[in-house]
């Protein structure tokens, strides 16, 4: 039986052969494990170059931008548009208010990118042929009344999530030993944790606790949160690997 992962990857193919002909190609908006599968099968082909952008720095939901080596680079504004929203200061905007009213348009998830709510104004990242039809349409989210108007990719209002910093040592660069190092759990109850389904590595899900894991990995624990391996240091005198990670949201 034929897998969502495989429809997947048969599309990043389309879209491949696509740019070597065309010389760009771009896939609708992935999630994170959607844009770290193409990754593993297609960023090291030599004919085609792959890029993941969701229209600015640090995007989570990204396309998958294929392009030929020959043809050279391709530009933001013409695969993205932004929308800024505007409501009442009384009113409370989440994100599931406004991706919901967006569905309620007829308008499908792989077209829209971010939606930024905690920000100094509401915002989200959508395909550039709908950012005119969203802006004339999209009146209400719920009983909230809204207006949407399109805005230059610059005008985003992009928040950095600082990261609080932790050193540690670990016996390797076992996926248990680091979630150890990061959370100050015991590798019984982190094992339980990986086996029950609640970690994922590089937003994948991981049941394995002897995975490797390398710098730049994002780790995270349902229930716990998020962590980042930022970098790997040298050993100790008791041959332990010198670590520092970062953790989200603390």
């Amino acid at each position: 039986m034929t897998n969502e992962n495989d429809i997947l990857l048969v599309r990043m193919n389309d879209l491949a052969s696509k740019a070597i002909k065309t010389g760009c190609a771009a896939s609708k908006f992935l999630s994170p494990a959607e844009a770290q599968s193409a990754a593993e099968r297609f960023s090291r082909r030599r004919d085609v170059m792959l890029a993941f952008d969701g229209g600015y720095e640090g995007a989570e939901r990204t396309r998958a931008i294929f392009t030929n080596p020959d043809w050279g680079n391709y530009e933001r504004t013409e695969l993205f548009a932004a929308l800024k929203i505007v409501h009442r200061p009384q009113d409370v905007l989440g994100h599931r208010d406004i991706l919901g009213a967006l569905m309620g348009l007829g308008i499908e998830r792989g077209t829209i990118g971010d939606i930024l709510v905690n920000e100094p104004f509401a915002a989200f990242v959508c395909l550039p042929e709908l950012g005119g039809y969203i802006a004339e349409h999209f009146t209400k989210a719920g009983r909230m009344g809204i207006e949407a108007s399109v805005i230059s990719l610059d005008e985003l209002p992009v928040h950095e999530e600082e990261l609080t910093i932790k050193t540690d040592t670990v016996a390797s660069l076992r996926l248990d030993a680091v979630l150890c190092a990061a959370f100050g759990l015991s590798r019984t109850k982190v094992v339980e944790y990986i086996i029950a389904g609640r970690v994922s590595l590089n937003h994948q899900l991981c049941l394995k606790p002897d995975k490797e894991v390398s710098e730049q990995s994002l780790l995270s624990v349902r229930g716990l949160g998020r962590v980042k391996l930022m970098e790997v240091g040298g050993v100790s005198r008791k041959g332990r690997s010198f670590v520092k990670i970062g953790l989200y949201g603390r």
